[in-house]
């Protein structure tokens, strides 16, 4: 096997993206794996306040179009909030299973886990 460079490195693109139908939008949305510094930012925020709007606030980081640019901004939580549960929550399931994250993820986070959190994500 050989010896990866710096550059071999930061040119892999190791980014993975999902398809998601979502009839409820009528369409389809994208989701991507988050960058290492995407979830230190989701993981800082959860860290912080126990994540008030834990679905949005990874959704905003995942939720992405073909390229894998974001659709979503960070000041755009509460907004995407206020969007169904159902589709939030499927969406959520999706980018959490494609991003390998575990419950024991959000332990190491501090305590509980997404399904422990508030069903108010209308806050941030």
């Amino acid at each position: 096997m050989s010896s990866l460079s710096k550059s071999l490195i930061m040119s892999a693109r190791d980014v993975t993206l999902e398809e998601v139908h979502v009839s409820e939008w009528g369409g389809s949305v994208w989701l991507k794996t988050l960058s290492g510094t995407e979830r230190d930012i989701f993981e800082d925020g959860y860290a912080a306040d126990k994540m008030k709007a834990f679905r949005p606030r990874f959704l905003v980081l995942a939720l992405c179009n073909e390229n894998g640019d974001r659709l979503f901004t960070d000041a755009e939580v509460a907004e995407l909030g206020k969007k169904s549960s159902v589709v939030l929550n499927r969406l959520f399931d999706a980018g959490w299973k494609l991003n390998a994250l575990r419950e024991e993820d959000t332990d190491a986070m501090g305590e509980g886990s997404p399904s422990d959190q508030s069903a108010d994500s209308t806050s941030v």
